[in-house]
């Protein structure tokens, strides 16, 4: 008896059409009946709908899902809103303080950098000229001029030599620093220089107008209005011009300085008298002038 047969739907021999599976290729054998009937199955599965992702369930959970993400990012965007503006104002009152500090601050740096107009830098060349002038030497300290000689650029002959007073003055001093107080040590030779103290400055010009050097003998003395008295032996007098050699036809700068005492009319003499000594030929040591006299009032007004 012929057993029924079929052919295998993957390679196409003819095998047993109860056998499940091709003994050649071991493909599954799936009937047509089988086929088509699983097509509805198939078909209905995939066109069946979907009720659990499109439910009214589903679709409320997730509005309110959104509704309260939205909520939440209002909150947040709100909160932000307002730490921007608190920022932004505390940003607006600093700048608007800022100025007036610092108008403050410019109104007294002004006031403390105002010019004193009776202050003469200490870089300049520029000397006091005028009563309540003053300067700061790096070398004698705060030098300010109370008294001025009533007579200057006066010019006297003593034999060879002419002698021009350019100014005599006399100056209140301060020395800021302890190398001033020592050098003010020196001029007079004094051990206990205190740093408040007034001098005499006399400035004059001395030219020969011989053919010959001459030894010029400087200021032997300076009296003053209530007859007290300097003498260039005195520590309290230095003068550049003693014992000075000026060539001949030529002309020297010199000055003299006078440490003042409580006896010199409470340190402002109202006038002065200079006196100089004799000079001598610089080879020979003969007398050729014998000195001169110059006498002036000293002003303690502009």
């Amino acid at each position: 008896m012929n057993e029924a047969t079929k052919f295998c739907i993957s390679c196409g021999k003819q095998i047993p059409s109860a056998a499940q599976f091709c003994p050649y290729c071991g493909k599954e054998q799936v009937s047509l009946s089988d086929d088509n009937s699983s097509k509805p199955n198939l078909i209905k599965q995939s066109t069946a709908p979907e009720p659990q992702r499109h439910s009214p369930a589903n679709l409320d959970h997730k509005q309110l899902w959104y509704k309260n993400w939205m909520i939440w990012a209002i909150i947040i965007l709100g909160v932000g809103l307002v730490t921007c503006i608190a920022m932004l104002n505390n940003a607006r009152t600093t700048v608007v303080m800022q100025p007036a500090a610092s108008s403050k601050a410019k109104k007294k740096d002004i006031a403390v950098k105002k010019k004193d107009p009776n202050e003469i830098p200490s870089d300049s060349l520029t000397h006091p000229s005028k009563v309540g002038q003053w300067k700061n030497s790096p070398i004698i300290g705060k030098a300010t001029l109370i008294g001025l000689g009533a007579k200057p650029n006066t010019t006297i002959k003593d034999g060879p030599l002419s002698i021009k007073f350019k100014h005599a003055e006399v100056d209140k001093v301060h020395a800021n620093t302890e190398d001033q107080l020592e050098q003010a040590s020196d001029t007079f030779s004094k051990d206990n220089m205190p740093k408040d103290y007034n001098r005499i400055k006399i400035e004059y010009i001395v030219k020969n107008n011989s053919n010959r050097a001459i030894q010029f003998g400087g200021i032997k003395q300076v009296v003053y209005s209530n007859g007290y008295q300097t003498n260039f032996d005195d520590d309290s007098m230095s003068d550049t011009g003693s014992t000075d050699e000026i060539s001949s036809n030529a002309k020297r700068v010199e000055y003299a300085l006078i440490l003042l005492g409580k006896s010199t009319t409470a340190l402002k003499p109202s006038s002065i008298k200079i006196l100089t000594d004799e000079s001598e030929d610089a080879k020979s040591y003969d007398t050729v002038a014998d000195g001169i006299t110059f006498s002036e009032d000293i002003l303690y007004h502009g």
